[in-house]
């Protein structure tokens, strides 16, 4: 039988194997110990072999496609769905409900839609319009905590003070709750996210932890983490449902659409918005605070970007220190640097599909119940349609670039019907943060740091961003 599965795929390029038991895996962990993540080497096969290829994972064929050609097959033309085997990971850790059936993990395609039609209002432009008050009022924490440690002298993470910062945006734009993360050091919240996220990765990077006993004492501190997220979301919920009942004025956040999604479906059980509570903060708080990370250590290494962006946030704000909604359009060269973080640091490295039937893909014939792996991150830096494409370069998205630049060449959101719903709030944020950021402070890399990828199911900096501050 082993043999019959490996001949299906014989005729698709596939870079040579350490064994026909474990396929390319012992090859990954070996290059993981060298500093490399599997999207890192995806760049180096395709390269060699050709922009389809076929990575074994044990006895499991995977095809992955890193051609935007490809890539709107995948995800447009077929609208391949996704993977369950894939995505019943994200739904249950260790046994242990996490995602479920939220937004980003619903199997059910029309259930799904459902629910992507009732929350679609509250990402929308018109809606978030409302809500820059209190993106600025957490921007605003973050000035006052860094600004006493902004002597030239004393380093800071701030991969880690990003984080922080965008887990309160979270909790105070989409919940209207105050988590403290920025303040608090000690708030459970944070590391209750990061050790999820965690256990979430180590699923699929090591899928024989949960019958290992030695590592069990670990999967009881993943699962104790995710109950806390669980609990401290219940507890929202119900205290929103109840200031509803009393007929207090609640704002137009994600929560009140999640709630009028109840209204629309009393069938809703309160597991499932729970579900999409976890979600949005698994989904959209680690990405976001990547894509930034990814963004101060690029500018930090390129002073001529950086006093681009300084000219032009003085121009847009001068010394008003609020970030109107009226601005974020003129801050383009600021957008146009944070589209490149996301070409070339995708926090999000790949997507994951299946083939229900055959298919072809690139002249290649694709058996039925194939997985099947768009490489975002290689993608990005595909040398057929990325001039330089391991060079940082904010002008690539300069004007007209829209004309040049497809859904299929630079989705960090995403493509098809299934786009992040999140990537509106996720521009808005990270444009009002690195607004302020380097309004007030002039930032400085610790020398000596290099660039390494850490992959925990986000693609993060490994060792965070050193920097020094100084007050402007």
């Amino acid at each position: 039988y082993l043999f019959y599965v490996h001949r299906l795929y014989s005729h698709i390029p596939s870079p040579p194997r350490d064994s026909f038991f474990f396929g390319h895996v012992p090859y990954i962990r070996r290059e993981r110990t060298r500093g490399r993540e599997i999207h890192e080497v995806v760049i180096e096969w395709t390269n060699k072999y050709g922009p389809i290829i076929v990575f074994w994972a044990f006895h499991n064929p995977v095809v992955f496609v890193v051609s935007p050609e490809m890539v709107k097959k995948v995800l447009v033309t077929y609208d391949l769905p996704k993977s369950t085997r894939v995505y019943e990971k994200l739904q249950f850790v260790y046994n242990q409900r996490c995602t479920g059936r939220g937004i980003l993990t619903e199997p059910d395609p029309s259930a799904w839609h459902k629910k992507r039609t009732l929350l679609n209002p509250a990402f929308h432009r018109k809606n978030l319009m409302n809500l820059m008050s209190p993106f600025n009022v957490i921007c605003e924490r973050m000035i006052d905590k860094l600004s006493l440690i902004s002597d030239g002298k004393t380093q800071v993470d701030l991969a880690d003070e990003l984080s922080r910062t965008t887990l309160d945006v979270i909790g105070k734009v989409a919940f209207d709750i105050d988590l403290d993360a920025i303040k608090d050091d000690n708030t459970p919240f944070p590391s209750a996210n990061s050790s999820t996220l965690m256990g979430i990765q180590q699923q699929f990077r090591s899928p024989f932890w949960r019958i290992n006993p030695f590592m069990y004492p670990y999967q009881q501190k993943v699962i104790k983490d995710i109950k806390f997220l669980r609990e401290f979301g219940e507890k929202v919920i119900l205290k929103r449902k109840a200031a509803i009942e009393k007929g207090m004025d609640m704002p137009k956040d994600v929560l009140n659409h999640l709630l009028y999604m109840c209204k629309e479906d009393v069938n809703v059980p309160m597991e499932e918005l729970v579900d999409d509570f976890v979600t949005f903060f698994i989904a959209g708080q680690e990405t976001t605070s990547n894509l930034l990370a990814f963004t101060v250590f690029e500018i930090g290494n390129n002073p001529d970007i950086e006093q681009r962006i300084q000219n032009e946030i003085s121009k847009v704000l001068g010394s008003r220190q609020f970030v109107e909604y009226e601005d974020l359009g003129k801050l383009q060269y600021l957008g146009q640097t944070l589209k490149e973080s996301l070409r070339l640091h995708p926090p999000i490295p790949g997507f994951s599909r299946f083939t229900p039937d055959a298919i072809e893909l690139g002249g290649y014939a694709i058996p039925a119940n194939t997985g099947i792996a768009v490489d975002v991150f290689a993608t990005h830096r595909y040398p057929g349609v990325w001039t330089e494409p391991d060079k940082f370069n904010p002008n690539r998205f300069g004007p007209g670039s829209d004309d040049t630049i497809t859904s299929s060449m630079f989705l960090p959101f995403a493509n098809g019907p299934r786009t992040c719903i999140g990537k509106m709030f996720a521009e808005f944020e990270a444009k009002v943060i690195m607004a302020r950021l380097y309004q007030e402070f002039k930032i400085k890399l610790v020398p000596g740091q290099k660039l390494l990828y850490d992959l925990h199911l986000t693609m993060r900096p490994k060792g965070g961003v050193l920097c020094t501050l100084d007050k402007r």
